[in-house]
């Protein structure tokens, strides 16, 4: 990171991660209107219906259909001893045995000074682009795939939780809401950061090929600043864009399966990723098991078509990152 983007993030970096304001509803915005003597008069049916047809663009939670793929038996405790090597049968009778030292215990749910499975304390994030700009990823509740979990509930988009699952190599995949519920709303947890791939300077949704170059561009290289009761950084060392013809394919590999004798039958998300986006940086991070996936929805882009499958505009799309501790 350069001292100047350094020097920017030096009081952010301080600060603990704030319990995001309360999001205005439709609900409420009317409300307020006619109590606040706003003459409304015809005008609140017609404001209404047309803040109802807005529900249109609501995005859903779809991940449920997809987390039907990870076994009761995928997910770890949070703390497991870390593998070690067995000691050498080679010693010879008399040899006094050494004990057998404590495995160190590690917490896979940790990724650069927070811990993903701690609901209790909120994480945001700072993404600095490589031209210097600032994306902020505003304060989410962290919670964990365990038995037990529902998801139409704890996953909710309006709960503010980011959830994340452990792969078959126990990496870290976390799941963020984006979108929004219409003009008055100000967008799900990663809507800024998805409004900067997908549009122009002017917020006029781009092509395919410009919101690919921005990725290479600009995220992959970036620097990213986690908060919860400290502060890491990290940064994106793959980053790609799942355009609607290959999203309902994704949605098949969440989590590598094989058979009885040990072949794998259907691959993961991240080996997935490097065969079908070889210029995304997933084909370097395909056996490293030190990462995070950070993975959130996009919408169509200009000259695209939809997949009618999917009932939500804000699913059509799929976004990854992956993440290094710096």
């Amino acid at each position: 990171m350069s001292e100047q983007n350094k020097s920017s993030l030096d009081s952010w970096r301080s600060k603990p991660a704030e319990t995001p304001k309360p999001k205005l509803s439709r609900r409420g915005f009317l409300k307020g209107a006619v109590l606040g003597g706003i003459g409304l008069g015809g005008a609140v049916y017609s404001g209404l219906k047309f803040l109802e047809g807005l529900g249109l663009e609501l995005p859903h939670n779809s991940f449920e259909q997809e987390l039907q793929a990870l076994p009761r038996e995928a997910t770890p405790t949070p703390f497991q001893p870390r593998e070690t090597t067995p000691a050498s049968s080679t010693q010879t009778p008399e040899a006094t045995p050494e004990p057998s030292p404590t495995p160190e215990a590690i917490n896979y749910w940790a990724f650069a000074k927070a811990d993903f499975s701690d609901s209790e304390h909120l994480i945001d994030m700072m993404i600095t682009l490589r031209d210097s700009s600032s994306l902020l990823v505003p304060s989410f509740i962290p919670i964990s795939w365990h038995d037990g979990l529902q998801l139409s509930v704890d996953f909710d988009r309006r709960r503010n939780t980011g959830l994340t699952y452990l792969d078959e190599d126990r990496r870290k995949i976390l799941n963020l809401h984006s979108g929004r519920e219409g003009p008055l709303h100000s967008g799900y947890t990663m809507w800024e950061t998805q409004l900067a791939i997908e549009t122009d300077g002017r917020g006029n949704r781009i092509y395919p090929a410009q919101a690919d170059e921005k990725l290479r561009t600009q995220f992959m290289g970036a620097d990213v600043l986690i908060r919860q009761t400290e502060a890491g950084l990290a940064k994106i060392v793959a980053a790609v864009r799942v355009p609607p013809s290959l999203v309902y394919e994704s949605t098949q590999h969440v989590y590598e399966e094989t058979d009885p004798s040990g072949s794998v039958t259907n691959e993961g998300i991240i080996p997935w990723l490097a065969a079908n986006f070889p210029d995304s940086g997933f084909a370097d991070v395909v056996n490293d098991r030190e990462v995070l996936i950070i993975k959130f929805c996009g919408r169509i882009l200009s000259g695209e078509r939809e997949d009618t499958r999917i009932d939500s505009p804000y699913q059509q799309a799929r976004f990854f990152f992956a993440l290094k501790q710096s």
